[in-house]
């Protein structure tokens, strides 16, 4: 069955009401008119009758036929009624308008009988002998207390109906009319009573839409503007809790967005339906093309698998570190999986957070490397010193010679311990920003610490025959703390006479490209072979262990140019090949002076 609104269901009711009481009013007014229009007659009748019946003594003298009906019919033409004069057992003495002789007996007409027994009586009934319905009134007459005739006067309803008629044509015209007017009024009416509630439809409406500012106009109807009012309130308080909600939402948006930790939610079929970026970053995808997928379509890992499977199995956390190969590269993981029980019919999932902690291994591995290096770096020129002086105190002393000797190789492994303790001591300055490297940076001439560097490399050159050439332009300036920055350049250029054949030439340059001063040591030598290359600025890394100690390096002057690099706000790369010599560049940051 179709719904309708409001205003159509009460409109019908409304108007049914009001047609049905105007049919009501009309019906009722209609014989009320009706009774009233035929007792009026019935009295007016009543009236006559006494009149004429203080005459009929006389005309019964008169004898019952002929001169009866005369005087009756002239009496009745002139009063314009019907008189009629029955003898008490009934029969027609005179009447007005018929032959009385022919007429039958009256004895029991209503309004006769009812006169026969003492008081007047009247009827409606339709005359077959005029044809027409008639109004009788009959009393009786009595004289010296018997009854000596009952005299009926009656008169044709013809005009009482046509009036009667017109009376009724009226009230239905009336009645049409009002309907009509009812009609409308009861459409206003209707729509008085909808509109309110329509316009409470059409907030709710507005509420259901998301506009929870929008406000309910409060209608003159009490029961309406409460409701509005109710309602109103209701959207205020939903707007709050939806408002708290969205910030709590976004919050936690934020906080899963901006997590380090890779965040991944699983459904029962190890479907992912939602991650944050990182865990995205972390398995090489996106968060739109993984969201829906199984986690083994997302990356293709069995340990991972494994790890996903145990977790839905485990009713407590579970964690795991785990290797997984993403984006041609090994990346460790350390992973925490929960299972989270689903309320109220929800099913169950999988809490997965994802933990890189590749550079944390790398870094332990670095540590373990650097102290074994240390280690074993300190150990050798201890150890040597420690044989020495054994020797000596065993009798060496009583050799000068050989006393000397020994001497001589303790003072050089006493150096080559100050030289690793004193460039140790550099390196935790410069990682930690105190002592001489907290200086302030200031803008001076790049090529004067060029030349003062290659000056103190000098003597070390000439010793091999090697030749030093510097082409830097004098105006090329930028923001640098010189005794550092020699520093790093004496490193590189000390490096380049150690591992160049003799007689090669070792050049260093300054040039201005774009937004940084790119500083370049290049030699000539044997090269370096490219898997050493990741690992050259690391701390005590040897290409070549033995001709690096018999060169006389600590194994640390790359690492000190590459924190010199970074405490200048650059950087150092290095280009080489086998047989090709070497290419080692500072980048720093030029500054507009």
């Amino acid at each position: 069955m179709g719904r309708r609104k409001l205003v159509w269901q009460l409109y019908p009711s409304f108007l049914l009401v009001t047609v049905l009481s105007l049919v009501l009013v009309a019906v009722f007014t209609t014989r009320s008119v009706r009774h009233f229009a035929m007792a009026r007659a019935s009295d007016g009748l009543l009236q006559r009758a006494g009149a004429v019946e203080r005459l009929v003594p006389d005309w019964l003298e008169l004898g019952r036929g002929a001169p009866l009906d005369s005087v009756c019919h002239d009496l009745g033409a002139t009063i314009e009624t019907r008189i009629t004069v029955i003898a008490p057992d009934g029969k027609v003495l005179g009447d007005s308008d018929e032959t009385s002789a022919r007429m039958d007996n009256h004895a029991l007409r209503e309004e006769v009988s009812e006169a026969m027994a003492g008081r007047p009586g009247s009827s409606v009934r339709y005359s077959h002998t005029l044809g027409t319905t008639m109004l009788y009134q009959a009393v009786p007459v009595v004289r010296d207390g018997r009854l000596l005739a009952v005299l009926r006067l009656a008169v044709p309803l013809t005009a009482i109906e046509n009036e009667l008629q017109r009376i009724s044509r009226s009230i239905l015209a009336a009645v049409v009319i009002v309907a009509l007017l009812a009609s409308g009024v009861s459409l206003l009416l209707a729509r008085r009573v909808s509109r309110p509630l329509e316009t409470l439809r059409q907030g709710v409406a507005e509420f259901g839409r998301g506009r929870l500012d929008h406000r309910l106009p409060l209608a003159s109807t009490l029961e309406i503007a409460q409701l509005a009012a109710d309602m109103n309130g209701m959207a205020a308080q939903l707007e709050d809790r939806i408002r708290t909600v969205e910030n709590q939402h976004n919050e936690l948006e934020a906080v899963f967005a901006g997590m380090v930790e890779g965040v991944l939610l699983l459904d029962t079929d190890e479907r992912v339906a939602e991650l944050n970026q990182a865990a995205a970053r972390l398995l090489v995808t996106t968060v739109e093309d993984a969201r829906g997928r199984t986690i083994a379509e997302v990356i293709r890992n069995a340990a991972l698998q494994d790890f996903v499977a145990r977790t839905f199995a485990s009713e407590t956390a579970v964690e795991d570190d785990l290797a997984i190969q993403v984006g041609g590269k090994e990346v460790h993981l350390q992973v925490h999986g929960l299972r989270l029980e689903g309320r109220a019919g929800r099913p169950r999932r999988l809490l997965i957070v994802l933990n890189d902690v590749t550079r944390l291994r790398r870094l332990e591995n670095v540590r373990q490397d650097f102290v074994a290096n240390v280690s074993h770096e300190l150990k050798t020129p201890v150890t040597s010193i420690k044989g020495f002086v054994e020797t000596l105190r065993d009798g060496a002393l009583d050799s000068p010679e050989d006393a000397r000797r020994f001497l001589d190789i303790i003072a050089r492994q006493s150096q080559r311990l100050d030289a690793i303790i004193e460039d140790l001591l550099c390196l935790s300055r410069l990682e930690q920003g105190t002592g001489e490297t907290r200086r302030e940076l200031g803008v001076y001439p790049v090529a004067e610490v060029l030349a003062s560097a290659v000056q103190t490399c000098q003597l070390q050159a000439d010793g091999r025959g090697m030749s030093l050439r510097l082409d830097a332009p004098g105006d090329l300036k930028t923001r640098l703390d010189p005794p550092l920055l020699e520093q790093a350049v004496v490193n590189l250029v000390s490096n380049a006479v150690k591992y160049s054949e003799d007689g090669d030439e070792i050049n260093v340059t300054a040039e201005a490209v774009e937004d940084y001063i790119l500083i370049s040591v290049i030699d000539h030598g044997k090269g370096i072979e490219p898997q050493h290359l990741p690992r050259l600025f690391e701390r005590f890394y040897r290409v070549d262990r033995a001709r690096s100690r018999q060169a006389g390096g600590t194994g640390l002057g790359l690492a000190i140019v590459k924190h010199i690099a970074r405490f200048h706000g650059g950087h150092v790369t290095v280009e080489s090949a086998p047989g090709r010599g070497s290419v080692f560049t500072l980048h720093l940051p030029r500054a507009r002076v």
